[in-house]
């Protein structure tokens, strides 16, 4: 599964200094889990974020456990 994080300083500060954390250690926590993460410096979304692609689909203003859930179920589906 590929994760895109917007690292820009409105999305870190807005939340994603929390996700980008959360999946570190989800990665570590649940196995099975197959993550590529990445960063982006911006994504020029930034008044609807923070803002997080998932297999190139673009969430915003979402917390960490938003994220993690979509993650789950997206595993759960595979």
């Amino acid at each position: 599964m590929k994760i895109e994080l917007c690292m820009g300083s409105s999305c870190f500060a807005r939340g994603n200094a929390l996700v980008l954390e959360r999946l570190e250690s989800l990665q570590s926590e649940e196995p099975g889990i197959d993550i590529e993460l990445s960063g982006h410096l911006c994504m020029n979304e930034c008044s609807a974020g923070p803002n997080v692609r998932i297999d190139g689909k673009l969430y915003q203003n979402l917390n960490a456990d938003e994220v993690v859930d979509i993650i789950l179920q997206k595993k759960a589906r595979s």
